[in-house]
């Protein structure tokens, strides 16, 4: 998995010990660099193991096609960059904060990469609401949408698609938690959803399942208003924490299935195995 190379830069394991002192920048003269995509360099192949879950969803060949954002720092820029990508391609977001005059929504209706930061999602931020469906009208189930390295002010909803998979991968996703609408809506997925790394603050519900297979690995849900995460569709949570929301961690009538070492849920009325009373 690995080359050899000699550069000047920081591992890209974010949580690397060294890429907090004084010698993160007399310690990388030689650092392992991924054979395949060639942008992730690590000091050591422990660290590229721990990255390896986040990594492995932006690790694309540089023989990928590539579409960067041009035009300003509009919403409007964004979408013009995705609807001039084929499926299968990488559409690359700058630094900066994008906004359109008043409410707008970005459409990822095809099976693309959309990115953000490399480093620090913060660096790029989506002033609006983020729907991923097929409303482009390719409908290959062998390819993969992924979202990363993005904060996001709005609400992200994933409609009825066929696409292989979809992952949203390091997203802060911030919603008022007096907004009408959830902060995360997840319906009609074919393939798997995954939600990786990702910190969820507000909205209605923190997140709304309505389709098998969505897994939470990693993830943080806050502040909602009413629940963290309510499902009528068995979803599996991993490392995951719900809190400091104002019913309940997570209401969900089919169960759910808790793996990893840790999860910090917020107790409430519902267990895994479903309901307390029979009714809603």
């Amino acid at each position: 998995f690995f080359r050899t190379i000699t550069m000047t830069s920081r591992c890209s394991y974010s949580k690397c010990s060294t890429n907090n002192n004084d010698q993160a920048s007399n310690n990388t003269a030689h650092l392992l660099g991924c054979s395949r995509c060639k942008s992730a360099r690590y000091c050591s192949t422990a660290c590229q193991k721990k990255d390896w879950v986040f990594h492995k969803f932006k690790c694309v060949s540089p023989e990928v096609s590539r579409h960067e954002v041009q035009g300003g720092f509009s919403i409007d820029a964004i979408q013009s960059a995705i609807n001039s990508a084929s499926p299968g391609d990488i559409v690359v977001i700058k630094e900066g904060s994008y906004e359109n005059v008043g409410e707008s929504t970005l459409y990822v209706n095809k099976p693309i990469h959309l990115w953000g930061g490399e480093e620090n999602r913060d660096n790029v931020v989506l002033n609006c609401n983020l729907v991923i469906d097929e409303s482009g009208g390719d409908h290959d189930g062998s390819k993969a949408v992924v979202v990363a390295g993005l904060f996001l002010d709005g609400t992200v909803t994933i409609s009825d698609n066929n696409y292989k998979s979809v992952t949203l991968c390091n997203i802060e996703l911030k919603c008022p938690n007096n907004s009408p609408r959830d902060a995360l809506k997840i319906s009609g997925c074919e393939g798997k959803c995954l939600i990786l790394g990702c910190d969820i603050y507000g909205g209605s519900d923190g997140v709304h399942i309505a389709s098998e297979g969505v897994h939470l690995k990693r993830t943080c849900v806050q502040y909602a208003q009413n629940r963290g995460i309510f499902s009528r569709r068995i979803f599996t949570v991993e490392d995951c924490e719900v809190s400091g929301c104002g019913g309940y961690g997570i209401k969900g009538s089919a169960g759910w299935t808790e793996k990893g070492r840790h999860n910090d849920i917020q107790p409430g009325p519902w267990s895994s195995d479903g309901p307390w009373s029979s009714g809603w």
